[in-house]
């Protein structure tokens, strides 16, 4: 939105005389009327302030704002204490789903060779 708001009041803006002794030599084709031009400037501004108003309201909601040093840290160790139990937790659930696997492997092994060995009795 910035950009776009440089971007406009650059090619948008007529030229004008800053002193007596220093005439305007070239007109801006571009430009909008005077009129136009500060209706437009307005609501660039009136836009750079809601959107500084929402980054405020979004800074002010973010955790931890409104609290102390002391809290923050506290509050963190809990986290990582409770990360830390959820991970043994995963690598609990890990591990017996591994086991299962190997018997669930295991057993369809078994019965193929089963199957196999019953196919051969049936053919002889």
């Amino acid at each position: 939105m910035l950009f776009k708001s440089l971007h406009y009041l650059h090619k948008k803006a007529g030229m004008v005389q800053v002193a007596p002794e220093i005439p305007v030599t070239q007109h801006n084709e571009g430009a909008d009327s005077t009129d136009e031009f500060t209706a437009r400037t307005q609501e660039i501004a009136n836009d750079i302030c809601r959107q500084a108003k929402r980054i405020d309201a979004l800074v002010e909601s973010l955790p931890g704002v409104s609290v102390s040093e002391s809290d923050q840290e506290r509050e963190f160790a809990e986290l990582s204490q409770e990360n830390e139990a959820a991970t043994r937790e995963l690598e609990e659930a890990n591990k017996r789903a591994r086991a299962l696997l190997g018997d669930i492997s295991s057993i369809l092994r078994e019965i193929s060779d089963n199957a196999g060995k019953q196919k051969d009795e049936t053919t002889k």
